[in-house]
């Protein structure tokens, strides 16, 4: 147990560090991670709530499919949208979220992350890694939780939250 949480404090204190940044030098070049990348990246896909005014979303709205592909990103924007803003709003009673990005990270049709706000792609292979150590969901926000497998309510209910938003164009 001590060394999952030793885990996912590494994995939260790197995302942090890389979200807060505003330097792009401080993301990784997609050459030196693929090379790194160990995950097979055609079984990831992302879902994710966003604002068409939002940086952050524009930002991984680019990242995601230029590091997995056109297919591997479902986009649900919220403005104007009267079923994904109430998607949302069951995300808020569940976790509390307010603010956009909100990423559903799902690798062979199981979701193993939510990370709300932007992160670096080529580390979608080490949220999926760490979720399966720890025996459930990660979620990701300004602290890194665990939502744990056998609350297997709350994780079928997030994942349908998350496949079942009307997709908005990329």
């Amino acid at each position: 147990m001590k060394k999952v949480l030793t885990g996912l404090l590494l994995v939260l204190v790197v995302l942090t560090s890389m979200c807060i940044s505003d330097n792009p030098s401080s993301s990784s070049s997609p050459s030196t991670a693929t090379e790194t990348f160990t995950l097979d990246k055609a079984k990831f896909h992302f879902y994710m709530y966003g604002l068409a005014t939002c940086p952050h979303c524009k930002k991984m709205k680019e990242d995601i499919p230029e590091f997995f592909g056109e297919e591997a990103l479902t986009y649900y924007e919220l403005q104007g949208n009267e079923h994904n803003g109430k998607m949302f709003e069951q995300l808020y009673e569940i976790l509390g979220v307010t603010g956009v990005p909100v990423i559903g990270v799902f690798y062979e049709g199981k979701l193993y992350a939510i990370v709300n706000g932007e992160f670096p792609v080529d580390y979608a292979d080490d949220l999926v890694e760490e979720a399966k150590k720890a025996e459930g969901v990660l979620f990701i926000t300004d602290k890194t939780y665990l939502i744990p497998e056998n609350q297997t309510e709350i994780i079928n209910k997030l994942e349908y939250i998350f496949t079942n938003g009307e997709p908005s164009e990329v």
